[in-house]
């Protein structure tokens, strides 16, 4: 929130907090046909009837203050006066009194027209307004009299205002207004406090360790339910007991206040804080058991220790303006809401005193909205700021995280640029050895044999071809399709297939749906490996059938060669000289992180590689070792 709104906002409760005390010590305007009494014959007597004229009557002027005019007097008091009519009206009239202290009784020529019961329980009737209604056949031409009787309990403030009488329809509106000011829009504001209370309340419930909103919402729902006392009579309740809960819901109000204050300015709990919370509380119950004189007398004293709070809770206000906090417009809309408060506390405070003229001691019923709208305004910036404050923080960790999101991403780029140019290094490498050692070994061993003149024709011949099929598996073994080990294993028997026929092999070939393995160097061992078994069984086996079947079982790549020949002892094949290319495919399924299983007897050999999909890796060297 800007410093604007909060100047804004002070600017409007002070406007609200004159308004609301100089309406109400306002007198209400007289209309030219209404007749305003402001002078009055008194008789403290206790007489049902007004009593007669020699009985001793005084002259007072109205208002009338009882702690004046009769010091320490409670119980029954009589009021009497006259006015002329020119004529007798044909309308109703009606007699609006704006100050009357407790049970009142209203006679016009003798006839009670309005009051309440003037035996039981006394009623307290200083906040409100009372408008009593005159009919039109009780009034006369000439003179008329009226006579109010008063019933002051000893707690109470007894008294009597200016009374106005005058047509219905003059009076009754200036009643109304003054009504709505002093009862229907504070108690509308209480309502609204009480609602605003319970929702801070819950507010506080789900996060207890926000301890200034457990305060808050205290404060609203204490001080928003004392404030009914201005306007609301409760029928039957002994009238200590209201002035008790009067008192100490006062002290219980400023010392809330003083506690909100601390915790809003940052200062630590106290010890202080238990022993004045307590002793708010306390003052309910004491009140209620004091003698009605006493309470009497203590009644200024305590008003004023408990505006000495309020005042230590402005001091404390004022100190946390010295630091940083002066540059928020909260704490100063807070300052002004107090103040204000104050000011209105102690107008009533005044009436009391008798330093004021006597009247309603009502205005503080408008000093609770305006400090707890101020005090919401603070509370409500301190959380935008702190809103603020987490939207900049996220803002900024959102940048960070796009700005890391970046770098990773160029990272990984040049991760994968350098692990590409790794793989195009490693599968020149890879070529460049399987070149050297298969076809360029047969080549040099072929061109030393033509130049030595040891070897016919035949002879370089299959040399040749030997090194055209080893130059033709290493391209099958780089085919770029998912299937490429079955395209390279199809390729591979279109080439075989004419020796073994041509050798009198019969060739059966079954071939299932395989995975791909993860490399061209992978299907390449396995493509030797298979050369290599054909090439074994086409030198050393005398077969005339061969079978080569491969699939996958269980997650693994599995391929099985057969032959019906004259098989050979495993355990020689290993050690042996002669078998160098059976050591050599057992290798290249080490290789391949697999198992090479051979079985051979005189009915044949079968040979099974079984390679796990999952585990092989680049073979680390496709080479082609010396033929056996």
């Amino acid at each position: 929130m800007s410093r604007l709104a909060g100047a804004l906002l002070l600017l409007l409760l002070a406007a609200l907090g004159a308004a609301a005390a100089m309406v109400q010590l306002a007198q209400p305007p007289v209309d030219a046909h209404s007749i305003e009494i402001t002078q009055a014959l008194f008789l403290k007597s206790d007489a049902r009837e007004p009593p007669p004229a020699g009985a001793g009557w005084v002259l007072r002027a109205l208002p009338d203050n009882w702690n004046r005019s009769n010091p320490g007097q409670s119980g029954y008091g009589w009021y009497r006066a006259e006015f002329e009519l020119p004529s007798a009206p044909a309308e109703t009239w009606a007699a609006f009194l704006p100050t009357v202290a407790t049970t009142h009784q209203l006679l016009v020529n003798g006839v009670t027209v309005g009051g309440g019961p003037m035996t039981g329980a006394i009623s307290r009737s200083l906040g409100r307004p009372q408008l009593n209604v005159i009919a039109p056949q009780l009034l006369r031409a000439g003179r008329n009299e009226v006579a109010i009787r008063l019933r002051v309990a000893p707690n109470l403030r007894g008294g009597l205002g200016p009374v106005t009488l005058g047509p219905q329809t003059v009076v009754e509106p200036v009643y109304d207004r003054d009504l709505a000011l002093r009862v229907t829009f504070p108690r509308a504001l209480n309502m609204a406090l009480v609602f605003v209370g319970v929702l801070v309340l819950l507010l506080w419930l789900r996060r207890p360790e926000e301890g200034i909103y457990g305060l808050f919402a205290a404060l609203a729902l204490v001080w928003s339910l004392r404030n009914f006392h201005y306007s609301l009579d409760v029928r039957g309740l002994p009238s200590s007991v209201w002035e008790a809960f009067v008192l100490g819901s006062l002290g219980l109000v400023v010392v809330l206040t003083w506690m909100f204050m601390r915790r809003y300015t940052g200062l630590p709990p106290a010890r202080v804080e238990r022993g004045l919370l307590a002793s708010a509380l306390a003052a309910l119950p004491v009140f209620a058991l004091l003698d009605p004189q006493v309470v009497r007398a203590v009644r200024m004293p305590w008003y004023l220790l408990c505006a000495a709070v309020g005042a230590w809770a402005i001091v404390l206000l004022l100190r946390h303006l010295r630091g940083p906090a002066r540059s928020s417009a909260g704490p100063w809309v807070i300052l002004g809401g107090l103040v204000l408060t104050l000011l209105l506390g102690l107008t009533d405070l005044g009436v009391s005193a008798q330093v004021l003229p006597f009247g309603p001691a009502a205005r503080m019923a408008y000093g609770a909205p305006l400090l707890l709208c101020a005090l919401v305004y603070a509370m409500a910036e301190n959380y935008f700021r702190t809103y603020d404050h987490a939207r900049a923080l996220n803002a900024e960790l959102e940048q960070r995280v796009q700005e890391r999101a970046g770098e990773l991403q160029r990272t990984h780029e040049r991760l994968r640029a350098l692990e590409r140019d790794a793989t195009v290094a490693a599968e020149r490498d890879r070529l460049m050895r399987d070149m050297h050692d298969g076809i360029g070994s047969q080549l040099i061993t072929t061109l030393d044999a033509v130049q030595r003149g040891a070897a016919d024709p035949q002879e370089v011949e299959r040399h040749l071809r030997d090194c055209i099929d080893d130059l033709r598996l290493v391209i099958d073994s780089l085919e770029p399709e998912r299937d490429s080990l079955q395209i390279a294993l199809g390729n591979l028997r279109y080439r075989l297939e004419p020796r073994l026929r041509a050798s009198g092999v019969a060739l059966e070939w079954r071939m299932d749906d395989v995975a791909a393995l993860p490399s061209a160097s992978a299907s390449l061992q396995v493509l030797r490996i298979v050369q290599e078994a054909v090439t074994n069984v086409l030198k050393h086996s005398r077969a005339t059938r061969l079978r080569l079947a491969c699939g996958m079982e269980g997650g693994d790549f599995v391929l099985r060669i057969e032959d019906d020949g004259c098989g050979f002892a495993a355990e020689g094949a290993l050690a042996g000289t002669a078998h160098r290319g059976m050591r050599n495919m057992r290798l290249r399924a080490q290789q391949l992180h697999g198992q090479l299983e051979v079985a051979s007897s005189e009915g044949g050999t079968r040979l099974t590689l079984r390679v796990p999909v999952g585990t092989a890796q680049h073979a680390p060297g496709a080479n082609t070792p010396s033929g056996g």
